[in-house]
């Protein structure tokens, strides 16, 4: 509780390090995006909450896109959070947010002070579970709407690229890591990758930049935080589902 209460409002906390000292991203100055690949049962969701859960409780609304239904459920309720769960409502979530950034980026062009006080709004988190499954479907679903349309494979690239400045962050969730679902350059975008019971290949994959593959930490709830050309074992933030709720509230309580 009190790494999270003296963490920047930009730079939510991850886990702890070997010495207990805070593993962080700062979403301006390191990496706009993160994420995550774990197999089943490793923890994707949980790593997930508690990131999003510490941006919504400095402000941020966020947008959830799960194929599954039932991810996140502790977020459906609450009022600084949108719920996207069938495949035609994530691709129009998707296209609505590629809209907002390119809204956003308006006003940061136009802005006479610097890119960080630009206007824009407030933080959009998207927690995007299920990238493999849902990112297949949306793109037969391009398939059938007429060409030249902005789509949400579109607009999934646009916030990839171009959310930094426009504040909108992705928390993506891929069980393995396939460029033929987002390409290379799209997960470069995920400055910030967090490797949970991961392989060999998924390393070679994920941290192509971070040396050679090490083994996947054991240790219930540990994982790798690959960012800076680094590979740092952390053992990752937990909070549960009813923390995660009563945080992601707080800026509303009485």
């Amino acid at each position: 509780a009190g790494l999270i209460q003296h963490a920047d409002e930009s730079a939510p906390i991850l886990g702890v390090d070997g010495t207990g000292a805070p593993i962080s991203v700062d979403l301006d100055a390191d990496s706009p995006h993160v994420l995550i690949s774990a197999g089943t049962g490793g923890g994707k969701s949980v790593t997930v909450r508690s990131i999003a859960a510490q941006m919504l409780a400095n402000g941020a609304i966020a947008t959830v896109l799960d194929i599954k239904r039932h991810s996140h459920r502790w977020a459906k309720n609450l009022p600084n959070v949108g719920y996207a769960s069938t495949l035609p409502e994530i691709g129009n979530a998707l296209v609505e947010l590629g809209r907002e950034v390119h809204r956003r980026n308006e006003i940061v062009e136009n802005w006479p002070g610097t890119i960080e006080t630009a206007p824009v709004g407030p933080r959009i988190v998207v927690m995007f579970e299920e990238l493999n499954a849902t990112m297949s479907q949306l793109r037969e679903l391009t398939k059938r709407i007429p060409s030249g349309t902005y789509d949400a494979t579109d607009a999934l690239s646009d916030v990839l690229f171009l959310g930094r400045a426009a504040k909108v962050h992705v928390i993506g969730v891929m069980q393995f890591p396939d460029f033929r679902v987002l390409s290379q350059a799209m997960v470069e975008q995920f400055n910030t990758r967090i490797m949970i019971r991961y392989t060999k290949n998924a390393w070679v994959k994920i941290a192509w930049d971070a040396g050679l593959p090490q083994a996947a930490p054991s240790e219930a709830g540990r994982g790798m935080v690959v960012y800076g050309g680094k590979a740092r074992e952390t053992q990752l933030m937990f909070l549960t589902e009813e923390e995660a709720a009563q945080l992601a509230r707080s800026p509303y309580a009485p």
